[in-house]
């Protein structure tokens, strides 16, 4: 929608992010590369859902390797406070709890989640990437230096790990 939102400058370079979804996109394979980009105006956009059995787009944190993994984390660390980020990862850990509980791990599981980029990381052109699983759905989007992080969807069952690998984890208290 034409001016629905001004596009003025926040003062707050967004390098940091950019380099982050670089080092993310240098990380994978050709064939994962692939899979993870869309342009900005594809439709993946608005293909999100927080339930598990949807199909999605993107790379897996299951389908990477520990150093890529480490890669996702890093643009996940830059582009969200410290408190995001740790609700994050323990929403992860607890769809393994559920796993756990359901002795299922097909449908559930810390690395269940996929994440996709939009566009082509910029300091001036929009991008932006996507973060789709279980309980957990973030879209970040660029545009210079604003950002708007929207829709985003953070739930869990269970709210507290109370065994298992992840015991004591706890969200959204």
């Amino acid at each position: 929608v034409p001016a629905l939102f001004p596009l003025r400058s926040t003062g707050v370079s967004t390098a940091p992010v950019r380099r982050a979804a670089d080092a993310f996109l240098a990380s994978l394979t050709p064939e994962q590369r692939e899979q993870t980009t869309f342009a900005i105006v594809d439709p993946e956009w608005r293909k999100w859902m927080y339930q598990h059995f949807y199909l999605r787009a993107g790379v897996s944190f299951a389908e990477m390797s520990e150093a890529q993994r480490e890669a996702a984390f890093g643009l996940m660390g830059e582009a969200l406070s410290a408190r995001g980020l740790r609700t994050s990862r323990d929403i992860m850990r607890l769809n393994h709890t559920l796993g756990e509980i359901n002795n299922d791990f097909e449908q559930y599981g810390e690395w269940l989640y996929n994440i996709t980029l939009m566009g082509t990381p910029s300091d001036s052109e929009p991008w932006g990437w996507q973060l789709d699983g279980h309980h957990l759905i973030i879209n970040f989007f660029v545009l210079g230096d604003q950002v708007v992080i929207t829709p985003t969807f953070m739930g869990s069952e269970p709210v507290t790990a109370l065994s298992g690998r992840y015991a004591g984890t706890t969200v959204l208290q």
